[in-house]
């Protein structure tokens, strides 16, 4: 053992101290204040968000220490009972409040939202949460997700993604110094994480800069707010002066810092990045300052009554207080808006509210499950397996949900099949058109709120990525030599007519194939184009001016949400000159007009509604309201001289001056813009007539 503590080098000075320090308190109580203060009113501390990378650096700083005091006293890593106190530690709050999350999603929650909610509970029980997010926040179909009641879990994904990995890198580290005998731990472990954490930083800065959205989510833009910490513990005696006037100060930059951090960062500070070094500088000098006795040190403060409490109750005030948030609005049917005296009251109350249950997490779950005998005295499998069994309980909540719901889609196939291939009377865009309503159908809606996001169709698996050069090469309908060739072009707002469309492909003897995609409409490629656009702009062209032309090309697209006049212009002069060969050729060039848009008011209607309301004409809006923008296919048609004739679908949503929701029992939208698959089916014949109507093939 002698000869092995021989290579562990000398035990790092702030990694001995005690793991329930003073400091670390004061700093787990800024970061979980902030955290909160910043979701009830961002306002007050727009860069609260950072105290997340507080409780990062903290982790690192206390688990790098633990584990090298333990390789220094024991000359082994015991990875079972690591992670096993782990698990005592964390799992029976996270476990509570997700189980107690899942039932609220059932009762609270509206219906359109249980499918995304469940699924990130599943997410947040099993690790992957930010994983989860960071997916979603560069998946199209997934960006109007509403913010779920447990999204907050992310960062304990990212802790307990490091837990795992983190004593592994230990271990190798320990391994090579047995093997190497000029090695010593402390500075292969110090070299390890200064590679990683090298690497690390420079991921977050430019990941940070070419996609923000899932850089902040993404565990290797963290990992080096971890490693930070862990330097510290591992470099202590190297960092900490020994005078106590210069701890003293370190502690006092580190608390300006941090202040600096939460009251100029803010939600367009590109996050994480280079801008986290200074909340992550301001934690390590904070700790550092921690070790000094001076009276105007961060000790005095940290040594207080509340600053204690407060970090002790942290981790469950962590988990409790987003929850309440989320589920607030839906029982008082008022936002927390700082704004008012309401919005005052009901944010005390929460934060009130969230002490009380932190508070009592602490007392009867918390502390009982990490210190009871039967666990800590036994060996680490029996807290594997119980814990392994308490996530599979809490899990049957979400998962039978997910399930129902699965349920509900499968139901929705078979019986939109029936109502379309039987022509149902008056259901969906039939009863726009004729004016009627079908008494068999009363209050029955179609999809179903619970299923109303995923109602697509299956169709954007057609749709190219927005850095694919490449579309996927989707064709549907006949085979026949005669058949009439029909091209779809446009962005995901064409890709919601596939389903109407290919309805009526076999029967008219149509063939269509699919050049859709994000973004990159069809014109003449320029200079600010992206790689992949040019390409599939290429690609387009070429395809419509080829050897066979295409008898028809149906194009539509949701415009820019803001362009200038000179954008406009320059956006009309390419996609005309992208046509103009293609007409040439006498191919009829069809442009459909982008369909209506969902106020904001009327889409949160939608989520308070039943589906009663909603076919009883419940959270219309004016149709003035419908197309906020330009709609640049139309414009440049008009430019055409009658050559591309544009079909207006227009009056099948809106009539009498308003958009309804729900047409002929049908829900039109699945969200602010995109229409559903149902929909979509029932538009198709009415579609497809209209395109023959204005074209030499009617």
């Amino acid at each position: 053992m002698t000869r092995l503590q021989d290579h562990i080098g000398t035990p790092p000075l702030l990694g001995t101290v005690p793991r329930a320090q003073s400091d670390i308190q004061l700093l787990r109580a800024i970061a979980v204040v902030s955290v909160v203060v910043f979701h009830l009113g961002a306002s007050l501390l727009p860069g609260g968000y950072v105290g997340v990378d507080v409780f990062f650096v903290v982790s690192g700083y206390l688990i790098t220490g633990h584990l090298v005091r333990q390789a220094s006293e024991t000359g082994r890593i015991d990875l079972p009972a690591f992670w096993a106190r782990r698990l005592r530690r964390l799992l029976p709050a996270a476990l509570l409040v997700l189980a107690v999350t899942s039932v609220l999603i059932w009762r609270l929650a509206p219906p359109s939202a249980w499918t995304q909610f469940l699924t990130e509970v599943v997410a947040s029980a099993t690790s992957w949460e930010n994983w989860f997010l960071a997916g979603s926040a560069v998946d199209y179909l997934a960006q109007g997700n509403a913010a779920s009641p447990v999204q907050h879990y992310w960062s304990l994904a990212v802790e307990e993604q490091f837990y795992l990995l983190w004593p592994l890198v230990v271990v190798l580290c320990l391994v090579l110094v047995r093997r190497v005998s000029r090695w010593e731990l402390r500075r292969t472990l110090g070299t390890a994480l200064g590679v990683i954490g090298a690497a690390s930083l420079t991921c977050s800065i430019l990941l940070t800069a070419h996609d923000p959205a899932p850089a902040y989510f993404v565990t290797p833009t963290r990992a080096w707010e971890f490693a930070a910490g862990g330097l510290l513990a591992l470099l202590g005696p190297a960092v900490v002066v020994h005078r106590s006037r210069w701890r003293t100060l370190a502690g006092v930059v580190g608390i300006g810092l941090l202040a600096t951090s939460l009251l100029t960062f803010t939600e367009q500070t590109p996050f994480p990045g280079i801008a986290a070094a200074l909340p992550v500088a301001g934690t390590l000098l904070v700790i550092v300052g921690g070790s000094s006795l001076h009276r105007w040190s961060v000790t005095t403060v940290a040594r207080t009554r509340v600053s204690s409490f407060l970090g002790d109750i942290s981790y469950a005030t962590y988990l409790w207080h987003w929850p309440l948030i989320v589920f607030a609005p839906m029982v008082l049917g008022v936002s927390v808006d700082l704004g008012t005296p309401l919005g005052w009251a009901v944010a005390a109350s929460l934060l009130a509210l969230t002490v009380v249950l932190a508070v009592l997490t602490k007392r009867f779950v918390e502390d009982p499950v990490r210190h009871a005998s039967p666990l800590v005295d036994a060996r680490p499998r029996r807290t594997a397996v119980l814990a392994a069994v308490a996530t599979a309980v809490v899990l049957c909540i979400p998962i039978s949900g997910l399930q129902t719901v699965a349920a509900q889609e499968r139901a929705l196939a078979s019986t939109v099949d029936a109502y379309v291939s039987g022509g149902e009377p008056c259901f969906g865009a039939d009863a726009a058109v004729s004016g009627c309503s079908n008494p068999v159908l009363a209050d029955e809606l179609l999809p179903p709120l619970s299923v109303r996001t995923e109602d697509t169709g299956d169709t954007f698996r057609c749709s190219a990525a927005a850095d694919a050069p490449d579309f996927p090469g989707c064709t549907f309908g006949s085979d026949r030599p005669d058949a009439t060739r029909v091209a779809l072009t446009g962005n995901s707002h064409a890709t919601m007519l596939i389903p109407g469309l290919v309805d009526q492909l076999e029967a008219r003897n149509w063939r269509l194939d699919v050049y859709v995609g994000k973004g990159c409409e069809w014109r003449t490629p320029g200079p600010d184009d992206s790689e992949a656009c040019a390409s599939r702009r290429t690609l387009m062209q070429r395809a419509f001016t080829g050897a066979r032309p295409y008898d028809i090309i149906l194009v539509t697209s949701k415009s820019p949400d803001e362009t200038s006049v000179a954008q406009q212009a320059s956006i009309r002069s390419a996609t005309l000159a992208a046509w103009t060969p293609v007409l040439d050729l006498g191919t009829s060039i069809v442009v459909l007009r982008d369909n209506p848009r969902v106020p904001t008011a009327a889409a949160a209607c939608v989520d308070r509604s039943s589906a009663a309301d909603l076919v009883a004409g419940a959270c219309a809006f004016p149709v003035t309201d419908a197309y906020p923008t330009f709609d640049l296919n139309t414009a440049t048609a008009a430019m055409t001289d009658g050559a591309v004739p544009v079909v207006d679908l227009g009056e099948l949503y809106c009539s009498d001056g308003t958009c309804p929701l729900a047409v002929g029992n049908v829900l039109v939208y699945r969200d602010q813009h995109h229409i559903t698959a149902t929909w979509s089916r029932t538009l198709g014949p009415f579609l497809v007539d209209r395109m023959l109507d204005v074209t030499a093939h009617g």
